[in-house]
């Protein structure tokens, strides 16, 4: 039987991509750029990757990768409208892959999959701000430009991992898994990384008590509003009302509750500790246990 240690570590690294899928991925998202770049001309500036998978915190399965298309520049809040934007993204993916289903317009972005990797590209289009590190990006529903800095967000990421002592994108992954388990989502992916941020102030003496304190972190933090990291947009928590705070923080707790049990076991419970971190993460945890 593994230590409690071991079993969570290797359980950790599972949840990497493995070489070949992490070489499927480039080779695809290298494909739907260079598509994208030339079927966007003469509106199109540059792209880049965003998102969970730039800022290395996605898990698999990997669900979607963003790719940030940037159409041009602006002096202050771009003129045209958000649908336009949307739409010209959407007629570019239908032209480079014509035989697939519509790609569906969302919130941000324009969403294509591919069956047989699975794996499933949200194209963000977007405006750069003249002399400034910002960028504009449609809100649908409303019809309103968003600012934003996605390099700003992965820059943040990169400072608090190192806080941590680069253990909080493994933990924040531990999390991810455990949130993909719940019925309900307690809350987004970008707002958990965002809240995450604040979590550590050194690096925790092991992963287990990292996540101990990760989670006790969340369970208060998902209370509190969560302004946009970069200082530039909305707040990251606005789709939240009270209720689902509410049912966030019980989560969070129940979860907290466990790992702290997993903790307490560790060194002269190992079986139990085992048992504790299987109800938290599932079949994925490498060890039984028993109580």
């Amino acid at each position: 039987m593994l230590s409690v240690g071991q079993a969570f570590e290797e359980f950790l690294k599972d949840l990497e991509l493995t070489d070949s899928q992490r070489q499927e991925v480039i080779r695809q998202h290298t494909v739907v750029r260079e598509n994208l770049r030339h079927l966007l001309a003469p509106h199109y500036a540059t792209d880049f990757l965003s998102g969970s998978y730039s800022r290395r915190t996605a898990i698999r399965p990997l669900h979607d990768i963003d790719i940030f298309v940037v159409l041009g520049e602006t002096q202050g809040r771009p003129s045209s409208h958000t649908i336009t934007a949307l739409q010209r993204v959407q007629q570019a993916l239908c032209q480079a892959y014509p035989n697939k289903e519509l790609p569906i317009v969302q919130q941000h972005s324009v969403n294509i999959e591919f069956s047989e990797s699975r794996i499933a590209f949200d194209v963000v289009p977007s405006f750069k701000a003249v002399d400034e590190e910002e960028y504009f990006i449609p809100q649908r529903d409303t019809g309103q430009w968003i600012c934003t800095n996605p390099q700003r967000h992965e820059e943040l990421s990169i400072q608090a991992n190192e806080r941590a002592g680069k253990k909080l994108k493994p933990l924040l992954k531990a999390v991810k898994h455990w949130k993909r388990r719940q019925r309900s989502r307690p809350f987004t992916s970008f707002h958990l990384e965002a809240m995450s941020y604040s979590a550590f102030a050194r690096s925790p003496a092991t992963y287990l008590e990292g996540l101990v304190q990760l989670f006790e972190h969340l369970s208060f933090a998902v209370m509190r509003s969560c302004p946009d990291p970069a200082g530039l947009g909305p707040d990251i928590d606005k789709y939240m009302d009270t209720s689902a705070r509410e049912a966030a923080q019980e989560m969070t707790d129940e979860a907290a509750q466990l790992a702290r049990r997993a903790l307490a076991a560790s060194t002269t419970r190992q079986r139990e500790a085992h048992a504790h971190l299987r109800a938290l993460f599932g079949p994925e945890y490498p060890e039984r246990g028993g109580l």
